[in-house]
């Protein structure tokens, strides 16, 4: 093959930075997910509480701490702005990718480590999560060291490395536990113990898993006797509704079909998932590898665990994610240099496929079918740009003739879209569920003394956020609050719909309140405010004070 003049291990690390750095602070927060997570880091730091979750001043017992921990530095670091929301997301894409660097270049070659990580970083789901404030990025790196840990222990040459290793693998086992709960324990064990039964070194696993076991609870125990010391309840609520409840029960929180995570592993492989077929088709010969047998418990058993528990979120397969990349950058490089037929049928299938969706787009917006105004007639030709970039660099892997410029036409595939998501995202959206542009709008009606009224927590964490304020009421939903509200000293914060215009009227005699709706539907006997403001999804009904009206 022709030696290649592209060098993927400066390609990759750049583009490391231009899909998960440089566009981290350029659009708004999401709701619900990125307002929340980025206003209990900032609690915590206001309050220099790193022990017990607060959420608008109310305990928030949802999850542990580390994911909080991790967000809280990063505000720390780079202050409270989007940029910093979002850093640790991709923090921890980079430590995943970190892991199977090294997994893959100690157990097979650094060619094929640089390949497996550039698959890695390009997959769709990973993508999104990697530039996104969700905790599952962060779960994800922990598992995946982990899991390298544990492939590292299994092969050590000597006792003194087991040690090591096994120790390695309990501090991150320990730091998924303090990320997401007791899932972080389940996960590694469905998975190793298989593989060492599977490699015939059972003995081994029961030999050093009280190691393993010891050095997590050594790890995890100061913060979880603190957490219980601060609330005694914390555990109860934290192991049986947010575990028993979400993943077993028959109400289980996001309740889905055995299958429902199909569609979403394909579409979160893309753009790999085109010449996935040809890559596999090309593991003959790969499947007795230690590492490809690893990787196969790895991403399998996970999925199966999580498609049979009740409760489901597309996020939660991420962590199958790593092993997928180690299996497609085996099947990949093994169709590249076997100058695989199927890979350039793959690859125009993937480029007529967005060539398709560009078409279709088109038509569709000058058909009137898009949700867009006329101020937005730039998008659907920025998208068909984007998209055409995608095609094009479909077709060029086809043309080109060496493995790293093969995998990095690949890789580069999502860069165009997510560089320029912030411009192609439509106003519908961003006035659905990106209240910044509507608060900014309405800031000017509001005091550091407005009282202030979410209609749920999303609209609430966006004035929390916002405003940097922990006060705001609560009306309509208490959605995941319902617990913290429970409590004697916390229920006051919140305001039945019934006793809504009460409320408003009791407050109003000295200051003015503001009520966001966006969640429930506006009472029809509501009191008439002295300004309401509407933007998309997003109403704002404003009381003036009692005195300011007489006057």
């Amino acid at each position: 093959m022709t030696k290649s003049k592209i060098n993927l291990a400066v390609l990759v690390p750049l583009f490391f930075i231009a899909l998960y750095i440089l566009p981290l602070g350029l659009r708004d927060l999401w709701s619900p997910d990125e307002l929340r997570y980025a206003e209990i880091a900032r609690e915590m730091v206001q309050n220099n509480n790193w022990i017990v979750p607060t959420f608008n001043d109310l305990r928030y017992f949802e999850k542990p701490i580390m994911g909080h921990w991790m967000n809280a530095i990063s505000q720390v670091i780079f202050g409270e702005n989007n940029f910093s929301v979002r850093f640790a997301s991709a923090f921890s894409t980079f430590g995943a990718a970190l892991c199977l660097f090294l997994l893959v270049a100690r157990f097979a070659n650094r060619q094929q480590a640089w390949v497996t990580v550039a698959v890695f970083l390009s997959l769709f789901l990973v993508n999104n999560l990697g530039s996104y404030s969700v905790l599952d990025g962060m779960l994800n790196l922990w598992l995946t060291a982990a899991f390298t840990a544990f492939f590292f222990a299994a092969d050590s040459p000597n006792t003194s490395a087991r040690w090591r290793n096994y120790g390695l693998a309990g501090l991150f086992c320990s730091f998924a536990l303090m990320t997401k709960g007791f899932l972080a324990l389940a996960l590694p064990v469905i998975v190793v113990v298989p593989f060492m039964i599977w490699q015939k070194q059972l003995l081994e696993i029961l030999k050093w898993g009280w190691w393993v076991m010891l050095v997590a609870l050594v790890v995890t125990l100061p913060w979880a006797l603190a957490v219980h010391a601060a609330e005694p309840d914390y555990w109860h609520y934290f192991f049986w509704v947010e575990h028993i409840q979400r993943f077993s029960a028959d109400n289980a929180q996001h309740a889905a079909p055995f299958w429902y995570y199909i569609p979403f592993l394909m579409l979160g492989t893309i753009p790999w998932l085109f010449i996935a077929p040809a890559a596999l088709k090309h593991m003959s010969g790969q499947w007795d590898s230690r590492l490809i047998r690893y990787a196969i418990l790895w991403a399998v058993l996970p999925f199966l665990f999580f498609s049979i528990a009740k409760g489901k979120l597309a996020t939660y397969i991420l962590p199958c994610m790593a092993p997928i990349a180690i299996i497609l950058a085996q099947g990949v490089m093994n169709a590249i240099k076997n100058k695989s037929k199927g890979f350039n049928i793959g690859s125009y299938i993937n480029a007529g496929f967005f060539i398709l969706v560009s078409v279709t787009v088109l038509v569709l917006f000058y058909i009137g079918k898009l949700p867009l105004t006329e101020d937005e007639a730039y998008r659907p030709w920025l998208l068909t740009l984007v998209f055409g970039a995608w095609a094009a660099l479909a077709i060029v892997a086809t043309k080109v003739k060496t493995l790293e410029a093969k995998v990095s036409s690949y890789m580069l595939m999502p860069l165009s879209l997510f560089l320029l998501v912030w411009a192609i995202i439509p106003n519908i959206s961003i006035d659905g569920k990106m209240p910044a542009r509507f608060l900014k709008q309405v800031s000017p009606l509001i005091t550091e003394n407005t009282v202030l009224v979410g209609d749920h927590p999303s609209t609430m964490s966006a004035f929390s956020w916002y405003f940097k304020r922990h006060d705001v009421y609560l009306t309509g939903s208490k959605g995941e609050l319902t617990y913290g509200l429970n409590y004697p000293d916390s229920s006051h914060r919140f305001v039945p719909l019934d006793n809504l215009n009460g409320f408003i009227e009791h407050q109003t005699q000295d200051e003015a309140v503001m009520i966001l709706f966006r969640e429930v539907d506006v009472p029809a006997n509501i009191n008439a405010p002295d300004q309401k403001v509407v933007r998309g999804k997003y109403q704002v009904y404003f009381y003036e004070q009692a005195d300011a009206v007489a006057n």
